[in-house]
């Protein structure tokens, strides 16, 4: 979305937001084991008579790392630097007072998914062009068989609980656009290393098998429009190794991907009694898509497949939040049961905005009992802005609480989605309109019941001294990836083909890979 700010130098008092036409959209990506390196190039105009300062939002994936920024106006060129936040926004702001083209890219504080470029003064009758290229890690899905790419091409409103009602993003006060008059044109190379099917569930696309390593993707409508996220899924071959690495210059990538045997051998089988929490996303936005719909579909699922002897309760949240039971949690019988799916049958999208910090506060003021384990499961569109506040309190519930969230629709935030579960060492996934619950509500059932794999060690042997990330190895489950990264002090080094990655725990070797693939 691109707009004409309005408390710029070149602007007056409008009645309502003005909006600069945006012409063309281009993405390229090349995914390489569990990464991709992606690249949106943006043409827009202006079409006023006279010049403009123009602020375009646009949504990224989570996990995503910006590397380059180029703007381009007739002849002139801007590479971005990366700057402390404030210097940035003071030689911002002295460039446009001079008269100067400025450029100020920023991560939306409140809504980790959505980055601002202010495109400054933009002269009449002229286009400018911009560049964006990142590198982000690619989730797992389908219980570990696939691997999810995903381009965000819509930014949906997203509710501000300190203004009570919807905002644009990042904080303007425009009415949101529902669909967007530009169309986009997506090209893909995925290498074919490990990797048997490539589909879309989102677009129809085109695939070219001719070329020797990799697999190139295009959409096979030419008129696609900006409407929803772009999903590309990646099938990996079934009798690959349960460790896999990448390597540049200077830099490995591992990733481990145990399977149940894997983590039989080595879990810990320490009996405890699970409570589960379902906190139900009943908001008006949740009557789009049928949301309220899946919601209502999985919990059935849900409360048909709790085991017995745990405890649960279901909190149903908007402006306000409301508890099935008034404490934290009841024990899982038949009479309780009943009470659960006779509300879960009566959701309904009624509870006007969406407040998820009061629920999960109240939560949080109520920990676990001693020997019990607390499983949360969150079904929302993710709709709301104080993302970062909400992510700061489940961190600290972490030690005793994991969240597994669900996105619910065709542009949840992903940012809060995939944020909750990580903070929480839980897990999330991301449900489109019109699909079965099925599936997700079994995996992530089954994810909440499993024991996990714990103080892993990495190992590297590769003939330099070497920086490892993550410095803290968090658990991991069957049929979910961990990992892990080695940076060289020399980041042009080039390691041999002696080179290896072990990985274990206290009990025994979890996976290892060497590296037979050194690029020139």
């Amino acid at each position: 979305m691109l707009r004409i700010k309005q408390d710029s130098v070149f602007s007056t008092q409008q009645p309502q937001q003005q909006y600069v036409p945006l012409k063309q959209v281009s993405v390229e990506a090349h995914i390489r084991s569990f990464a991709a390196d992606a690249t949106i190039k943006q043409v827009f105009r202006n079409d006023e008579t006279k010049p403009i300062e123009a602020v375009y939002c646009f949504p990224i994936e989570e996990q995503a790392a910006i590397y380059s920024f180029i703007a381009r106006i007739d002849d002139r060129e801007i590479i971005a630097q990366l700057k402390e936040k404030k210097e940035a926004q003071k030689e911002y702001s002295d460039a446009l007072e001079q008269g100067h083209g400025a450029y100020l890219l920023e991560q939306d504080e409140k809504s980790q998914d959505n980055f601002i470029i202010n495109v400054g003064a933009l002269p009449a009758g002229k286009e400018c062009h911009i560049s964006i290229s990142y590198v982000s890690e690619l989730d797992l899905v389908e219980n570990g068989s696939r691997i999810r790419f995903v381009v965000p091409t819509t930014i949906a409103p997203r509710y501000n609980p300190n203004k009570g009602g919807i905002s644009s993003p990042a904080g303007t006060t425009s009415k949101y656009v529902q669909t967007a008059p530009y169309t986009i044109e997506f090209r893909c190379q995925v290498e074919k290393t490990n990797i048997s099917r490539v589909s879309s569930v989102s677009h129809p696309i085109q695939i070219q098998l001719g070329q020797e390593n990799v697999y190139v993707i295009e959409f096979a409508q030419k008129n696609t429009h900006l409407d929803r996220d772009i999903l590309l899924d990646i099938e990996l071959n079934s009798n690959r190794s349960n460790t896999i690495v990448a390597v540049e210059p200077g830099a490995v990538m591992a990733s481990f991907t145990p399977n149940a045997e894997d983590c039989q051998r080595v879990m810990n089988n320490v009996e405890t009694t699970n409570e589960f929490i379902f906190v139900i996303d009943c908001s008006g936005s949740m009557r789009d898509e049928n949301k309220i719909g899946l919601a209502r579909e999985a919990m059935l699922l849900f409360l048909k497949s709790l085991p017995l002897n745990c405890h649960f309760n279901i909190i149903r949240f908007g402006s306000t939040h409301q508890a099935l039971f008034n404490e934290i949690t009841a024990i899982y019988n038949e009479q309780n049961a009943q009470k659960a799916e006779q509300l879960t049958n009566q959701l309904q999208a009624d509870l006007s905005g969406t407040e998820l910090l009061k629920p999960l506060q109240w939560i949080e003021q109520h920990p676990p009992g001693q020997g019990r384990a607390r499983q949360i499961f969150l079904l929302t569109d993710g709709e709301i802005s104080n993302v970062n506040e909400v992510l700061d309190l489940c961190r600290s519930m972490a030690t005793s609480t994991r969240i597994f969230s669900f996105g619910l629709g065709n542009s949840p935030s992903r940012s809060l989605v995939k944020g909750l579960a990580r903070t929480t060492n839980g897990r999330f996934v991301f449900i489109p309109p019109n699909t079965s619950v099925d599936i997700h509500v079994g995996e992530q059932l089954q994810k909440a019941l499993q024991s996990c794999i714990t103080n892993i060690q990495v190992k590297w042997h590769l003939g330099a001294n070497v920086m490892s990330a993550p410095t803290k190895i968090p658990p991991v489950y069957a049929n979910n990836r961990l990992i892990v990264y080695a940076l060289a002090n020399n980041p042009t080094f080039v390691f041999g083909h002696n080179s290896s990655v072990e990985l274990r725990n206290d009990r025994s070797r979890l996976g290892d890979a060497k590296i037979d693939c050194i690029p020139n």
